[in-house]
């Protein structure tokens, strides 16, 4: 894991840097929490672009260490790499501007701008999830460098990535993340799930960061167990649990239930 930084800047040295560039602009926006008091929906306007560009930021450096072990050629590699670095960058930027303005990036179609804005972010989502579908089907490759219990779980984790773009979707279709309740609201505290109602965000939230959270716990159980068949089995048992609780946060939501409730 030491190498890990060093590795990814040497191979994809623009995913790297965009990386760098969100952690940057993560801080600036933390600063701006401080200083401007502006609220949208009861919530500081800045709070969801720091909520995203820190996911990003994970998310960018998440895929370098992936793709070090797929079986995609060098220039394929660096190409996906660079791919998910302007995406992303084009939705964050979006997302910042809008809450410049104080107004909604999500779901905002009340001009002629905002719709477009809303549009290309929808355009960079919708690609981005088209190459983590690629990435996914890349991962039942005999090729992919990783043991089995390490493949199991990125196969996994990827299911739930595209399990989260789904549940994304849903909430572009409504033009809301509440279920039950109008978007706003009591909430938790940053996060601002809702706490009076259903909410997509949190399934969205879980199924996107599956991608570090399940092949972590299998990194870690191969370190930690001797056995290599109790860590394979340790890793895809923890997998197909997490899997179980997105789908069952998700199933709550749709109820018009909180997670915590108020």
């Amino acid at each position: 894991m030491i190498p890990l930084i060093p590795s990814i800047k040497n191979r994809f040295p623009f995913l790297h840097y965009t990386a760098l560039l969100h952690l940057v602009a993560f801080v600036l926006v933390c600063l701006a929490i401080i200083i401007d008091d502006r609220e949208l929906l009861g919530v500081n306007v800045w709070i969801k672009p720091a909520k995203f560009l820190v996911s990003t930021f994970i998310f960018l450096w998440t895929v370098g260490w992936y793709l070090k072990f797929y079986p995609f050629r060098e220039k394929t590699k660096t190409w996906i790499a660079n791919s998910f670095s302007i995406l992303m960058f084009v939705e964050n930027s979006v997302i910042s501007l809008q809450a410049g303005r104080g107004v909604r990036s999500h779901y905002n179609i009340s001009s002629a701008f905002d719709a477009t804005l809303f549009s290309a972010m929808g355009l960079a989502i919708g690609s981005i999830t088209l190459l983590v579908f690629w990435i996914f089907i890349k991962s039942f490759s005999s090729k992919l460098q990783l043991n089995s219990g390490m493949k199991w779980s990125i196969r996994i984790a990827w299911f739930a990535f595209l399990f989260a773009s789904l549940v994304g979707s849903l909430m572009i279709r409504q033009l809301a993340h509440n279920v039950g309740v109008p978007d706003g609201g009591v909430g938790l505290p940053f996060l601002n799930w809702s706490t009076s109602g259903g909410d997509l965000r949190i399934a969205h939230f879980f199924g996107l960061h599956a991608i570090q959270v399940i092949p972590l716990f299998a990194f870690f159980s191969y370190k930690k167990i001797e056995s290599a068949i109790t860590a394979r089995n340790l890793s895809i048992g923890f997998g197909l649990l997490y899997l179980g609780w997105i789908v069952f946060v998700f199933l709550q939501a749709q109820s018009g239930q909180p997670l915590m409730p108020s």
